[in-house]
C-alpha cells in the first residue's frame, strides 16, 4: 500500500508527512470557521501562511541540523508548531471544541517529541505572546469561547482522530519493524559468535580475544620479547603408532592433547601448535605477568602435566595400551613473536634460538623429566627444587648447554587442604586426586585405605626386623637333646 510504504520510511520523513497533515487539518478548520462564523475577518489567508511556513521548514531543518544537532532541530520545530496553533486559536476566537482539539494535538506532539518541562514553559509564553499579537493586529477583539458549530465540531473530532491514529499506527509499525530488525541482528550476532568460537579453536585463545577486542590486527608483523618456551612429546609414541589401528591412535592422541590443553589454559599459556604428539607452548605474549612469573607459570604447568600423565598412563594401561611417558623441555630468552606467512594465510608463532633450545632440551630429557635451561633456572630457583645435570651438547646450539632437572616446588607451609597426593616408595605407590572424587565415594576410599593399613600392620607382626617371617611357639621344633 502507498501509505505503508510512506510509513516505512525514515522517521524524519514521516515527521515531515505528519507535520504537513497537521498543518492541512489546522488550515481546513480555520477555513471552515471563516465560512461558518459571522465574525470572521482574514482567516481565508491563513492556509497561505501555513504553506509558506511548510515550504521554508526543510531548508531551516537542514541548516539547524548542520549547525547544531537533532535535539535542537526538534525544539525549533516544536516552537514553530506552537506558533501555528496559537495563531489558529486566535483566528477561531478560541472556539471551545476547536481549542480543545488543537491543544490536545499539540500536547500529543509534545509527548512524542519528549519535550521537557522547561521547554514546554517557554513554548507557553511564546504561544501567549503570538496569540495576543494576532488578536491585536489581525483578527481583532471579538467574543471568545463561543459554542462551536456542529459542522466544525464534527470536522475537529474527525481530524484529531485521524491525526492521532496515523501517528499511533506509525509508532506501532515502527516498533514491529525495529523488533524484526532486532531479531535479525540477534540471529546474525549469534551466528557470528558461533562462527567466531569455531574459528577461535584454530588460533591461540589470547590472540583471538585480542583481535576481537580490537587490540590486535591480522597483519604480518612481529616483535622481540623475552618469553618462556615449553616443548614436550610422548616418548615412544612414533613406534607405538605403527602397531595401533588409526582409531586407537586417534583416541590416545586426542585424549592426551585435550588434557594437556586444559592444563595449559588454566595457567594462561599460549598454545602455539600441535605437531603429532609434540606440543609447543609459550608464556609472555600476547599476555604477560612479567618474565619471572611467566617462567614460574610455565614450570608449574609442566609439573601439572607430568602429574596428569600419571593418571592417563594408569587409565591407558587398564584399557590395554602400552604405558606412555612424557618428556619436557623449557627455555627462557628473547624471541621474535608475531604473525608469519602471507597476507592471505599467516600463523602466529615464535622464532628464535630459545625456541630451538626448548625442543632440544625436550629431546635430551629422560622420561617423565622436566629439563630446563640455565636462564629459566635463574628465574625460578628460589621456589623450586632443581637438580643440576651434566652440561650437554645439543644439535644446532653452539657450546655446551647447562641444564637443570625440575624436581618439585618448595613447600614452606604444608597445605592441609591439598587436593593432590603422590607418594612413591619401593613396593608402594599412592596417587590420589580428590578433585575427581565425589562426596559419596569418600567412605569407599576410607574403607580401602583402612584395609591397606590393617594389611601393613599384619605384615609387620608376621615379620621381624630383617623381614623374615616369625614362627609361632607350636611351630618351633624342639631339639632332641633338650631336657
Amino acid at each position: 500500500m502507498p501509505l505503508d510504504r510512506m510509513l516505512d520510511k525514515d522517521p524524519r520523513q514521516f515527521e515531515v508527512f505528519q507535520r504537513l497533515m497537521g498543518y492541512m487539518i489546522v488550515a481546513l478548520i480555520v477555513v471552515v470557521y471563516y465560512f461558518t462564523s459571522p465574525i470572521a475577518h482574514y482567516q481565508i489567508y491563513f492556509p497561505f501562511v501555513l504553506l509558506f511556513i511548510f515550504l521554508i521548514t526543510p531548508k531551516l531543518s537542514r541548516w539547524i541540523q548542520y549547525k547544531f544537532d537533532n535535539q535542537v532541530r526538534k525544539k525549533v520545530y516544536f516552537i514553530i508548531d506552537v506558533v501555528v496553533v496559537a495563531s489558529a486559536l486566535a483566528a477561531v476566537h478560541l472556539s471551545l471544541v476547536v481549542t480543545f482539539v488543537l491543544l490536545f494535538g499539540l500536547i500529543y506532539t509534545a509527548i512524542n517529541n519528549k519535550v521537557s518541562f522547561m521547554m514546554g514553559s517557554l513554548a507557553s509564553l511564546i504561544a501567549i505572546l503570538v496569540f495576543y499579537i494576532n488578536i491585536i493586529f489581525i483578527f481583532g477583539f471579538e467574543d471568545y469561547f463561543q459554542q462551536t458549530s456542529v459542522e466544525l465540531s464534527v470536522l475537529s473530532f474527525l481530524s484529531i482522530m485521524i491525526f492521532i491514529n496515523i501517528g499511533n499506527y506509525y509508532q506501532n509499525r515502527r516498533a514491529k519493524l525495529i523488533g524484526v530488525q532486532k531479531d535479525n541482528y540477534f540471529k546474525e550476532m549469534n551466528r557470528y559468535i558461533e562462527l567466531s568460537n569455531q574459528l577461535s579453536r584454530y588460533a591461540p585463545l589470547q590472540l583471538w580475544q585480542s583481535i576481537m577486542r580490537g587490540e590486535s590486527e591480522a597483519k604480518l608483523e612481529y616483535k622481540r620479547k623475552k618469553i618462556s618456551i615449553f616443548f614436550s612429546d610422548i616418548q615412544g609414541f612414533t613406534e607405538l603408532s605403527e602397531t595401533l589401528i588409526p582409531d586407537d591412535l586417534a583416541f590416545l592422541l586426542n585424549d592426551y592433547l585435550s588434557h594437556m590443553t586444559e592444563i595449559a589454559k588454566q595457567y594462561g599459556a599460549t598454545i602455539d601448535k600441535f605437531m603429532g604428539d609434540a606440543i609447543l607452548i609459550f608464556f609472555g605474549d600476547p599476555d604477560s605477568q612479567g618474565v619471572e612469573q611467566d617462567a614460574k607459570n610455565c614450570v608449574d604447568m609442566a609439573i601439572a602435566m607430568r602429574q596428569q600423565m600419571k593418571f592417563l598412563r594408569e587409565r591407558w594401561i587398564k584399557i590395554g595400551y602400552a604405558p606412555l611417558h612424557i618428556r619436557m623441555g623449557i627455555s627462557t630468552g628473547y624471541c621474535h613473536v608475531g604473525n608469519y606467512g602471507a597476507v592471505h594465510r599467516m600463523a602466529y608463532t615464535i622464532v628464535g634460538r630459545d625456541a630451538n633450545l626448548a625442543a632440544r632440551l625436550q629431546g635430551a630429557a629422560e622420561i617423565d623429566e622436566i629439563l630446563i635451561s640455565d636462564e629459566t633456572y635463574k628465574l625460578i630457583r628460589n621456589d623450586y627444587l632443581c637438580a643440576p645435570k651434566t652440561p650437554v651438547e645439543l644439535k644446532g646450539i653452539q657450546g655446551l648447554v647447562k641444564t637443570w632437572q625440575v624436581m618439585e616446588r618448595y613447600e614452606q607451609d604444608r597445605n592441609e587442604h591439598q587436593q593432590w597426593f603422590d607418594y612413591e616408595y619401593k613396593g608402594f605407590h599412592l596417587v590420589l586426586n580428590l578433585e575427581e572424587v565425589q562426596n559419596y565415594e569418600y567412605p569407599e576410599l576410607v574403607d580401602v585405605l583402612e584395609k591397606m593399613i590393617e594389611r601393613i600392620q599384619l605384615q609387620q607382626q608376621l615379620t621381624n626386623a630383617q623381614g623374615i617371617a616369625r614362627l609361632n611357639l607350636e611351630d618351633e621344633i624342639k631339639s632332641p637333646y633338650s631336657i
